[in-house]
């Protein structure tokens, strides 16, 4: 089956989406991309359900508990996520300096 067809199938069927949304950028080579992660379930009486896995998620590392990601570009691992607009939030902060600390290193 193409991909085409499956989509077709899924658009005739009572579907639930659980796709998430992400943004990434490389810090190496400066590439940026999203990523569509999740599942499509078709469903339609009398029929099988018809699944659509998109993406995958990246098992975190044992010792920092980060994702591994890669560059499709470049192939750096040095790869941050960026959060969208209508993720962060829109009221004022004010600053609070509370939390700074100064560190000096002597060698």
């Amino acid at each position: 089956m193409k991909l085409k067809d499956i989509l077709q199938e899924i658009e005739n069927r009572d579907s639930t989406e659980q796709l998430e949304r992400k943004r990434y950028a490389c810090a190496t080579c400066g590439t940026t991309w999203v990523e569509a992660v999740g599942l499509i379930i078709g469903r339609k009486e009398g029929q099988e359900d018809l699944c659509l896995r998109i993406g995958m998620e990246s098992e975190t590392c044992e010792t920092c508990r980060m994702k591994a990601r890669e560059c499709q570009d470049c192939g750096s691992k040095d790869v941050y996520e960026i959060r969208f607009n209508s993720e962060l939030p829109t009221e004022d902060r004010p600053l609070t300096f509370t939390g700074i600390r100064t560190v000096n290193r002597r060698h």
